[in-house]
């Protein structure tokens, strides 16, 4: 200012110049300004989205409705942060073909400020993730997550971030749960106890000058509301729209979710006199107008998506869904299919694949046409098909495990073909399965069978380890490089339709009287 003044004084020293008001006006100018930064420091607007892999998605792919309302906000001439929550990268029938490239394409364009990492981040392993971290202009923040091989956060990612806007900075932290090793079977990583790591990296943005401590989330962990009353963190964004249990979300004042897919918050924070949350919206992005430009990239991809994907296979010989809660908790047509497929292709005694494996979570009308882009969508993991000879204990091990999952719906529920599964929901998980029969006999603990699953759940995906001490079969190597989705279009194109029905092969006893129609 006082050089402003001196150059001031000098131009206009010969000038008839009223300099003192001059001065008076540009010191009011100073202090308009700052009256305006301190005022911005009042206020701020997170917008959050998450759990979007699939562009093609009528509920959960609108980037382009995502863009607009993002743009809205920062429009508003309020200090705005955009974060996204992940759950994106996979998977989806492009994603399985370009590892998920497209969906950072498309987050460049809408410019988060920056991504937590969530447990599909992982769909096509860690090393993948890393590429896709390089191709991003954001910072993709995985705080409890160390690569054995190096000793340090995965390549390309970041623990921590702070985010500067204005006179705000805002620290970021993203946690995964250690579910995430097994689910994905992720062999060069480990996850670090959520909490210590949570109170750690909060410190650390504190010191850092931190304004505003901001957690990223997926599974329910039940310490998150203690976190945010102790103010160790401010806010937490859980992300999750999968849960069944909805209360497992811990509910705080400052605790933002999104409720199911396609769906994004709005919060406006203040600073006075305490940090806290003035409002929240929660929005759904199918009733936002799309941004144009957005769409158009969107678009470029759907089209390319189409060509591969648009060829018809075959018709579904009635109704069937692919439901998450249904193909995660009960006999399903559709898993029924796969698994009869798998038996038939590969001659073995029994079948397994998990629930989680199929992901449409769509219902289908009878004649409906099925194309590749059908199972692609039912099938985006390339899982690939495994015949292994495995002694019978394993197997009635290995279903235990698998009905473990039920009461979160986690996606081990199995699904069977060569088998008669019996089994109590309503007993402790460990405990539930009442008789396995194969061939109509009681299944024997000492005896071998060959068994046709896939490589995750071969290799203990899942947590389906028992499976693991199976041997692979010598003369069955060739069938190692079948994908599932592949089988499984083959097997509609040779018989021009998808045909299946429920048999009663999967019997909850606990359930049997109010079953009804589901499947």
């Amino acid at each position: 200012m006082k050089k402003i003044i001196a150059f001031v004084s000098l131009f206009f020293n010969e000038a008839p110049f009223n300099f003192a008001l001059f001065v008076i006006s540009l010191t009011s100018i100073s202090l308009f300004s700052s009256a305006a930064i301190a005022n911005d420091t009042k206020e701020a607007v997170i917008v959050f989205a998450a759990g979007m892999p699939d562009i093609s998605n009528p509920r959960s792919g609108k980037y382009a409705e995502l863009q607009h309302l993002v743009s809205q906000q920062r429009e508003s001439k309020k200090t705005t942060f955009f974060i996204f929550g992940g759950g994106s990268i996979g998977p989806s029938a492009l994603s399985n073909l370009d590892r998920g490239s497209h969906i950072i394409d498309i987050l460049n364009s809408l410019e988060p400020d920056a991504m937590g990492v969530a447990k599909r981040e992982f769909s096509y392993f860690e090393d993948e993730l890393s590429l896709r971290s390089y191709e991003a202009a954001f910072p993709m923040v995985a705080s409890n997550i160390i690569d054995q091989r190096i000793g340090l956060t995965p390549d390309g990612l970041v623990d921590q971030v702070i985010i500067t806007k204005g006179a705000i900075k805002l620290g970021f932290i993203s946690i995964v749960n250690e579910r995430l090793i097994y689910e994905y079977l992720l062999k060069n990583v480990i996850v670090k106890d959520p909490l210590t790591t949570i109170k750690t990296k909060a410190k650390a943005l504190r010191d850092a000058g931190a304004d505003i401590v901001l957690l990223h989330y997926f599974y329910p962990f039940d310490f998150v509301p203690q976190l945010l009353e102790s103010r160790d963190i401010d806010f937490a964004f859980n992300s999750s729209t999968s849960y069944v249990d909805k209360k497992a979300l811990n509910t705080h004042p400052r605790l933002l979710s999104i409720n199911e897919a396609g769906q994004a918050v709005v919060a406006k924070l203040g600073f006075n006199p305490q940090l806290d949350i003035l409002s929240s919206e929660l929005i759904t992005l199918a009733n936002m107008p799309p941004d144009l430009a957005v769409q158009a990239q969107v678009n470029a991809y759907q089209l390319r998506l189409d060509r591969l994907l648009d060829d018809r296979i075959g018709y579904w010989d009635g109704k069937f869904t692919t439901q998450r809660d249904i193909v995660r908790s009960s006999e399903n047509r559709f898993a029924n299919y796969i698994v009869d497929a798998m038996r038939s292709l590969t001659a073995a005694d029994i079948a397994i694949i998990n629930g989680g494996s199929i992901r449409g979570d769509t219902t289908y009308e009878q004649n409906a046409e099925i194309t590749r882009r059908t199972i692609a969508n039912e099938l985006p993991f390339r899982s690939s098909l495994n015949v292994i000879s495995i002694k019978g204990k394993y197997i009635v091990e290995a279903l235990e495990i698998g009905l473990s999952g039920l009461d979160e719906q986690t996606g081990t529920f199995p699904h069977i073909s060569g088998i008669r599964l019996t089994f109590d929901s309503d007993a402790p998980s460990g405990e539930r399965i009442l008789s396995v029969l194969v061939n109509g006999k009681q299944i024997m603990p000492e005896q071998t069978y060959t068994l046709a699953t896939t490589n995750y759940l071969f290799e203990g995906g899942d947590g389906y380890t028992p499976l693991a001490l199976g041997s692979q079969m010598k003369d069955s190597i060739v069938l190692k490089n079948i994908l599932i989705s592949d089988l499984v279009q083959r097997d509609i194109r040779l018989k021009g339709k998808l045909s299946s029905k429920i048999d009663n092969r999967i019997v909850d006893v606990a359930q049997q009287n109010n079953k009804g129609n589901k499947n």
